[in-house]
């Protein structure tokens, strides 16, 4: 089956977020000085941990989705999930400004359209097609 550029799109996007939280890495190793100072040694560990994992899985999902690989769509249906639920969890336990409550509802909202936006489009009839078509062939 011929890959659509809608998936190349979206395989591209995905790569992106790999991107930017391998940026994240790279941005907690060069403060991560600056954080032992501030006693944050813990949360810098858990940035470079946490953004390493993340930039690996977002990774495969690129390329699986790319590949056109059924456990492409299916890693990448769990992985939004959980990659929000996990910045929540963080948000949450290790992030404490002035304006965090005041931003929440809006980051829930944006956090419940990435999600919808993923699930939307992996089920659309025919890109989900393409990646049940190209199992079989």
């Amino acid at each position: 089956m011929k890959r659509q550029i809608v998936t190349t799109i979206f395989a591209l996007l995905v790569l992106i977020l790999a991107v930017w939280n391998l940026w994240q890495v790279v941005s907690a190793v060069q403060h991560y000085a600056v954080m032992d100072t501030l006693g944050l040694t813990t949360e810098a560990n858990l940035l470079i941990v946490i953004g390493l994992t993340w930039t690996i899985g977002f990774g495969l999902a690129a390329w699986g989705l790319w590949r056109l690989r059924p456990w492409g769509r299916t890693w990448m249906l769990i992985a939004i999930v959980v990659y929000e639920l996990q910045q929540w969890i963080m948000r949450l336990s290790l992030m404490h400004s002035s304006d965090e409550v005041i931003r929440r509802p809006a980051d829930a909202c944006l956090t419940l359209l990435s999600i919808a936006v993923v699930w939307i489009f992996l089920f659309l009839p025919q890109i989900r097609r393409l990646y049940v078509t190209s199992n079989q062939s």
